[in-house]
């Protein structure tokens, strides 16, 4: 029983939520206007379920806040040395992307 609680659920084709606002922080914006990154193929996999590379809590607390008014965070390996993170607020009305280095504000 216990196992069919926890169980992973899989990335969907279509959106899961609506993120709501987007907002890129000022590092992402810097680096998305150079043509370096673009951030929203991992918008897109944030949406549908897919929180990248974060640990099986962070899956588990993911899934759960599609339900509740809970925050939501992805983390996405772009190169080696740069991290992306992508996080929706509680209330569901704001998605930041941002560096590790940046603090949010949502």
């Amino acid at each position: 029983m216990l196992s069919r609680l926890f169980a992973r659920r899989e990335p969907q084709a279509r959106p899961l939520f609506a993120l709501g606002s987007l907002r890129l922080s000022e590092k992402v914006h810097w680096l998305a206007s150079k043509g370096l990154i673009d951030p929203l193929p991992y918008v897109q996999r944030h949406v549908r379920g897919d929180w990248g590379d974060v640990d099986e809590t962070t899956r588990q607390v993911n899934d759960v806040a599609l339900d509740q008014d809970n925050p939501m965070i992805s983390r996405y390996r772009i190169t080696p040395q740069l991290l992306l993170i992508v996080m929706t607020s509680e209330d569901h009305r704001t998605t930041v992307v941002q560096l590790p280095e940046e603090q949010s504000s949502i």
